[in-house]
């Protein structure tokens, strides 16, 4: 095996973490103290070495790209977002799932895994509640 072909293999095998996204699925929550849904889909690209996760709902739509980075041994997300905004943060694993490692500054998002669904909760900055929670039901 060759440089190229193990850093791919590493890249496959460190992004497996992302693997309870893939697929197709329907959320319901809150956000921001409102009713919210919508739907989201996880899919492998790139010869599996990212996940692509596309999320529309009733407030807003995104697009993340997650990964592991080989080069300094740790997994990101690069999240596209209305206005034009992109932001990149690292990604630690939890019991329960992953989190973004964010700036203080900035919304803190825990996605928690389930067998069939996938909750997202976002917390603002000295708040004690999620401003956010979806949960997300396998379609």
């Amino acid at each position: 095996m060759n440089d190229w072909e193990a850093r791919l293999t590493r890249t496959r095998a460190e992004a497996a973490v992302f693997g309870p996204f893939v697929g197709e699925w329907v959320g319901e929550g809150a956000a921001h103290g409102e009713p919210a849904s919508g739907e989201l889909r996880g899919e492998a690209i790139l010869d599996g070495s990212f996940v692509e996760v596309r999320e529309r709902s009733s407030n807003h739509e995104d697009r993340c790209l997650y990964r592991f980075d080989p080069e300094d041994g740790c997994m990101r997300v690069t999240h596209f977002f209305a206005g034009a905004s992109v932001r990149e943060y690292a990604v630690e694993r939890t019991e329960r799932g992953l989190v973004w490692v964010t700036p203080p500054l900035e919304p803190a998002v825990e996605w928690v895994f389930g067998p069939d669904e996938l909750v997202c909760e976002v917390t603002w900055p000295g708040t004690p509640v999620p401003e956010v929670r979806m949960i997300w039901k396998r379609r």
